[in-house]
């Protein structure tokens, strides 16, 4: 079996050696008999089970990256995976030997179904919690916990007010390195293609919500005047909506949606449809007084079925790890790193 890290220092020989027992042990999972629920049953099966060495592979990679930065041991660390979903990065964090794991999820289904897999692949996780950010942190204060490493995979694109993401995170857990990977890599133009046609699709949703609730908030409008308003309120939701559309009663001021680009959210909940940010546009919701930002590259999967698609990830692969910006052109996802900067380490 190819490895799963390429490195061979003490830390990648351990992160190495408990992802390779991670992958026999998640092999031997019958996902079918555990009980999720259906919808989180069918993402396990497609974005892990189905591909379970990239799942684990991509786990042990940010698990390396982040360890190394802050330069600890993990046995002297707390780490919470935020947005954990049933994904591997929460196992195999507590397989590493980190001092304390604490899985999140803002859904009870996700969190049992979590714990589910946890208990068939023998692993117990010292604390789940269910809720958003405010929620998590609130929790880990009753805990008494500090943390040292904030993850995810895949949930930053989502978050509808990113500054007050890692501004609540720094209130609360300062010294946290707060380490993420996501797929909605802006400097990959087919992923750019690809986000804007999703984002197409889901704003024809979006729309016709916003179009309720400027009819219940706003019912004297005209059809056109109520459609133009559910359009130039594209990336509102919730209170920032309702503030939108009373400004338009008050003045026939309209927002402008092009400051999203072709981004889209849910108005009733602020979920994004995978929200496309430039460094640069990180580096102006992220306070960089208390966190120094960076974005790198991540690789391509190597484990499909076609010889052929893994002859040409492997050559993208070789490229990516050239650096650069054509690294993060290249790359199928990006992290993006906020490290406190009590953190940084010179050298």
């Amino acid at each position: 079996m190819d490895k799963f890290l390429p490195y061979d220092d003490e830390l990648g020989l351990l992160i190495q050696a408990r992802a390779s027992e991670l992958y026999y042990r998640m092999r031997r999972i019958n996902a079918d008999t555990l009980g999720m629920p259906p919808h989180c049953l069918e993402y396990f099966k497609s974005s892990h089970a189905g591909r379970l060495f990239f799942s684990i592979e991509t786990s042990a990679h940010l698990l390396y990256r982040s360890i190394k930065m802050t330069g600890k041991d993990p046995a002297e660390m707390v780490m919470m995976d935020y947005g954990a979903g049933v994904g591997a990065l929460y196992l195999l964090a507590k397989m590493t030997g980190f001092k304390k794991v604490i899985y999140n999820d803002h859904l009870e289904d996700w969190q049992k179904s979590a714990r589910l897999v946890a208990e068939a692949a023998g692993i117990e996780i010292d604390h789940y919690l269910v809720g958003d950010i405010e929620e998590s942190l609130a929790d880990l204060e009753r805990l008494g916990l500090i943390c040292d490493l904030i993850t995810s995979r895949n949930v930053i694109e989502h978050i509808y007010r990113l500054d007050l993401f890692y501004n609540a995170i720094h209130r609360k857990q300062p010294g946290a390195l707060i380490y993420s990977s996501t797929t909605a890599n802006k400097y990959n133009p087919a992923s750019v293609v690809k986000h804007r046609l999703w984002h197409r699709k889901w704003e024809k949703v979006y729309k016709g919500k916003r179009l309720v609730v400027i009819q219940w908030q706003a019912p004297g409008l005209s059809a056109a005047k109520a459609n133009a308003l559910a359009a130039s309120t594209r990336g509102l939701a919730g209170e920032d909506l309702k503030e939108a559309i009373e400004e338009y009663r008050r003045s026939g001021k309209m927002q402008d949606p092009s400051v999203y680009g072709s981004n889209t959210c849910d108005p009733s909940n602020g979920v994004w449809a995978e929200h496309l940010l430039s460094e640069q546009e990180y580096r102006n919701l992220i306070n960089e007084q208390f966190y120094r930002l960076s974005v790198e590259a991540g690789f391509w999967d190597t484990h499909y079925a076609s010889a052929y698609k893994n002859k040409l990830c492997r050559l993208l692969n070789r490229k990516i790890r050239r650096g650069g910006k054509t690294a993060l052109r290249l790359a199928p996802f990006i992290y993006v790193i906020a490290n406190p900067r009590e953190n940084v380490i010179h050298g």
